[in-house]
């Protein structure tokens, strides 16, 4: 097959050169592998090392604070449509689409959402500004315009498509031991885990007293005493002091101070008078606590489903008070990012709150059978997953306050749940009942990943103990304890276990986005970590990815030829195109006429239509090569498209007509990498032998034109040279950025080419590069209207390799520009063992960086590491990537008051 002969071909070039490259790479830096190279002459000292070093531990702990800050301001600027979008109106929302035929556009539907929002504290800015990304997200395909169908399809979605992680990233339960200790009573009622330490609270039947266990001393703590049964417990670290706060069924409240120094044991009570009765005494008995950290509040739920609310320190109740029904409350949870608390009720109700307080709930949701135990949820998500008395599990959507589904698998009742905090994010959940079996779900695709269970010797389980921070769960029964220990089958260090074909930056977004094996994921930029994950995207391995002019879809081509366009957001297919019939080596969507550039393997060129909302068109097929086309390059400015690959020719096509303008012969052996030097008339090209050229196009002078003007050998240490497999562009600075196979990133000046190009013409000559004007839109109009059909040329002659490079395909200023005088090197730095792909932020000076050694890397011009992303966020401290959040808000608030301004004005008349 031809890609087995390109792989033969590229290796045989280079083993005689790895036992040099192994050496060259070993003696490179330490320090991640990054080390850089300045190409200057300069010699860097010992103390100048130590410097930097200090220089870059100051601006880890910047950019920490700096990432704290943004995610503060995302809070308070970006607020969430669906939990303040009232459900009960959607009928007349609907009626409000229904209306307007052809749908609403942004005013209108700013205008319709503003009449059924519960604004509450939210500035109207804010809240316009907000529907004004949601209108961009769900409008995906940028018609302006949005329907019935769209909206509601987008609200069901946002509780089950919001992000994922792959199986890859599954956290696996294997058993370790079990321990018993007799030193326990036989008979336990129930046991608390107590978050933060090693304790465990143990009621007795029968028994007045809560015994406080220590699970990894295996020892008896202490007991303590009360004057009725105990209801529940749990403990506050507020800083100051840690306690043990008790609810008993004689409706008292009682906090144990754990570190007293008045008495030996080191436990006292505080919360009791004078004469030993209770300072905190409730209405009713509390069944279940909930302490708030942020806002310093002691959360209680009674029998008759009145939520209280308590200042520990004054041993008072607040002001504020919850009931919307008399069902006692088994459970409270909070939910920061729904702004509120949670609560399950033994009739099956679940209530969501505002944890400020509220005459009436947020959302009310009906559907078990029987009580609910245990609440948990998923922020990533956005859902909801509530456990009953029974065995049933069920899945919420918070938004619509109705159940998306039931989990189905545990035939025993349940004991709890909750969700697995991965280092990537929460998206897989954790089930236990009290038989002792435990099931890990898939929250994505609400799929069972594993089941396991306790020892046969292991009775009824009481409760089991989530111990992230020690990598175990334990299942306590009366006397026995089993431990699972749990871990991750991905290797954290790395961006992606797979083979990450390519990396982007989304500006609209402001995330990155990567593709590797069959799957695509998406990165927050402000911190580095893994936010979503399209698992198994695409049925066959991803090789070319590219995002859209609104960057709101992205495309991917695949190794069977396939193109298919997805939803940004949630992965969504939304549409595909006409096939290759083999692999597609690479894609580039153009802008301005929103059309998709495909080259494949079949040695094809295609040009697809996107406009259409519904299918892909295929406008035009270009073929012209003997071989495997490898690489692509577009220039709408120059009208021109470019494709190499295995037969060395680059063929040069005028984009519009798709006739062919030209042959750039040269290269010998397998071109790897083309790209217009935009917007000068300039390709760039590389191919396996290490040459590096650059290309003259038209509208250059006439004797430039498909000629190599300039030639340089890339070159690794001394005389091995090194194959050039990526490269970019950045038209400010006018230098060009490559990535090769020795794991080199080099920055090179065009500066000194065109001013050397420039002065080397005769005087009758204009030499001179300009800059090409950006097309106009009758330009856009044209081509569109022309590009229908297929062309195809006579199979060029295989290239001769004693002709490579001769005088007659070289332009008048070849002998000039050889060498690296006139291309000169600016920066050097080590960056991967092999750079892949290389990705151009021409507005943030910066470069992403794919390797084969599974990692994305960022960097600045100069070379600076801005961050890595991994999938275990092992090196959390060094992202130091500055992202673009706040022009995105600045647009945004722009684009709000243009909304209100013409609201106001559609009111005035």
């Amino acid at each position: 097959m031809a890609s087995m002969e390109q792989d033969s071909s590229m290796k045989k070039q280079t083993e005689n050169n790895l036992a040099t490259i192994r050496s060259y790479l070993s003696g490179l830096a330490q320090c991640g592998g990054h080390q850089k190279l300045v190409v200057k002459g300069e010699s860097t000292s010992t103390s100048s090392n130590r410097m930097q070093v200090q220089e870059r531990s100051r601006e880890r702990n910047t950019a920490i604070q700096r990432r704290e800050r943004m995610k503060e301001r995302k809070t308070q600027t970006m607020v969430d449509i669906m939990m303040i979008l009232d459900t009960s109106h959607l009928s007349d929302i609907r009626q409000e689409f229904m209306d307007e035929e052809d749908g609403l556009t942004l005013t209108a539907f700013v205008k319709v959402m503003l009449k059924y929002l519960s604004k509450n504290s939210v500035r109207e800015e804010q809240l316009v500004a907000a529907l004004c990304e949601l209108f961009a997200q769900v409008d995906v395909n940028g018609d302006a315009t949005m329907e019935w169908d769209e909206f509601y399809e987008y609200i069901h979605e946002q509780g089950m498509a919001e992000g994922a992680l792959e199986a890859s990233s599954v956290m696996r339960y294997n058993p370790t031991k079990v321990w018993e200790d007799r030193s326990l009573p036989k008979k336990v009622e129930s046991i608390t885990y107590y978050e933060s330490t090693d304790w465990i609270g143990i009621t007795i039947n029968n028994s007045l007293d809560l015994l406080i266990y220590d699970l990894f001393g295996k020892k008896h703590v202490h007991s303590l005493a009360h004057k009725a049964a105990v209801l529940a417990s749990t403990y506050i670290d507020n800083r100051v002091k840690k306690l043990i706060v008790v609810a008993a069924c004689d409706a008292s409240i009682t906090i144990w101070d754990t570190q007293s120094v008045w008495e030996a044991s080191g436990f006292a009570v505080i919360s009791n008078k004078p004469d030993g009765n209770p300072l905190m005494v409730a209405p009713d008995n509390q069944n279940s606590l909930y302490w708030d950290a942020d806002s310093s509040t002691l959360f209680t739920g009674s029998v008759n489903g009145l939520i209280l609310t308590w200042d520990i320190s004054t041993m008072e109740q607040k002001g504020i008070k919850m009931q919307a029904q008399k069902s006692a409350i088994r459970v409270i949870v909070d939910v920061p990012s729904l702004d509120g608390i949670l609560t399950g009720y033994l009739d099956g109700t679940m209530i969501l709150w505002e944890k400020g307080g509220g005459k009436k709930p947020k959302k009310v949701y009906k559907g078990h059978r029987n009580g609910i135990i245990a609440i948990a949820y998923t922020h990533e998500l956005k859902m909801i997953v509530s456990a009953g008395v029974s065995d049933e599990i069920l899945v919420w959507n918070p938004f619509v306050e109705k159940k998306l589904t039931e989990l189905h698998g545990h035939r025993a009742s349940m004991l709890g749940l909750h969700i697995v905090a991965l280092r990537t994010g929460t998206y897989q959940l954790l089930s236990a009942d009290k038989s002792g079996m435990f099931k890990v779900w898939d929250l994505r695709t609400l799929e069972c990943l594993q089941s396991f269970s306790c020892d046969s010797g292991l009775q009824e389980v009481k409760q089991y103990i989530n111990l992230p921070s020690k990598n175990l769960i334990i299942a306590a029964g009366s006397r026995k304890f089993q431990e699972f220990e749990f871990c991750f089958s991905h290797t954290p260090e790395l961006t992606d276990d797979e083979e990450i074909v390519c990396a982007l930056y989304n500006e609209v977004i402001d995330s990155f986005i990567t593709a590797a094996g069959c799957s695509v994921r998406i990165w927050d930029s402000s911190t580095g970590q893994l936010t979503k994950s399209f698992t198994e995207i695409s049925s066959y391995p991803i090789i070319s990815l590219c995002l859209d002019d609104r960057q709101r879809k992205f495309f991917i081509g695949d190794a069977r030829g396939n193109i298919t366009c997805h939803n940004y957001i949630n992965g969504v297919l939304m549409k595909s195109f006409e096939p290759h019939a083999d692999e597609v080596s690479q894609l580039i969507y153009c802008d301005l006429d929103k059309c998709l550039v495909s080259s494949s393997w079949d040695r094809l060129v295609c040009i697809h239509d996107d406009m259409d909302n519904d299918e892909g068109v295929l406008l035009r097929t270009m073929k012209g090569h003997s071989k495997d086309v490898t690489c692509l390059a577009n220039s709408f400015a120059l009208k021109l498209v470019a494709t190499s690959g295995a037969d060395g020719h680059i063929l040069v096509w005028h984009y519009g007509l798709g006739v062919l303008e030209g042959i750039c012969k040269g290269h010998s052996q397998d071109v790897t990498v083309l790209t217009f030097l935009e917007p000068y008339p300039l390709l760039f090209s590389a191919d396996i032998l290490g040459n590096v050229c650059l290309w003259g196009m038209p509208p250059a002078h006439v004797s430039l034109r498909f000629k190599c003007i300039c030639r340089i050998k890339n070159i690794l240490l001394q005389s091995v040279y090194s194959v050039v497999l990526c490269a970019a562009f950045f038209p400010e600075q006018r230098c060009v950025v490559t990535g090769d196979e020795g794991g080199e990133i080099k920055v090179r000046s065009l500066e000194v080419f065109l001013q050397t190009l420039k002065n080397f013409a005769k005087p009758d000559e204009n030499m001179e590069l300009q800059p090409v004007p950006e097309p106009q839109p009758t330009d856009i109009l044209e081509l569109r209207l022309r590009r229908r059909g297929t062309t195809s040329i006579p199979v060029p002659p295989p290239p001769n390799p004693r002709e490579s490079f001769n005088d007659s395909q070289r332009g008048p200023g070849a002998k000039l520009a050889d060498g690296d005088k006139v291309f000169p090197l600016l920066q050097q730095w080590h960056a991967h063992d092999c750079v892949r792909f290389i990705s151009a932020l021409r507005r943030k000076q910066e470069i992403i960086s794919v390797g084969f050694d599974h990692l994305v890397r960022v960097w600045s011009l100069d070379g600076k590491l801005l961050g890595t992303l991994r999938q275990g966020n092992t090196i959390f401290e060094e992202w130091l990537f500055k992202p673009g959040y706040e022009e995105k808000i600045a647009a945004l608030k722009q684009e709000a008051a243009s909304v209100m301004e013409k609201i106001k004005v559609s009111e005035d008349d």
